[in-house]
């Protein structure tokens, strides 16, 4: 008897970029470690571009990409952003507009403060 199988999450590419890699084991390294993260589906890693394109469901955490490549001796390049967020009132506005910011692809953290009325976002560069 047959039984109905859920299909996998669709993967989404996601980029990331690498710092101190500078020949093809380390290619390999980075790759392997990008492939043993649960839900990671295929990884590729260009040296020349100091990229890694991932391609796994939005349900991986970036966090757990990041903190692979770490393991593995290497770094992923990141950005920082302040953002000026105006309609604010309380802490719950807070909550809501960190929680919006951390669903966007790429971002690794976001902090918002509700007396500045600025939020702080980490970007994962790719």
């Amino acid at each position: 008897m047959d039984v109905p199988r859920t299909p996998p999450p669709a993967a989404a590419a996601r980029t990331l970029a690498i710092a101190g890699m500078n020949c093809a084991s380390c290619v390999a390294h980075v790759e392997k470690a990008l492939l043993k993260v649960e839900g990671v589906q295929a990884a590729s890693v260009n040296l020349a571009t100091e990229t890694a394109t991932v391609a796994a469901p939005a349900t991986v955490p970036l966090s757990a990409l990041i903190a692979a490549v770490e393991k593995a001796g290497y770094a992923v390049r990141r950005e920082a952003l302040a953002l000026d967020i105006e309609g604010m009132s309380c802490a719950a506005c807070v909550g809501r507009v960190e929680k919006v910011l951390q669903r966007v692809p790429g971002v690794v953290t976001a902090n918002v403060n509700l007396a500045s009325r600025r939020a702080h976002v980490e970007l994962a560069g790719g």
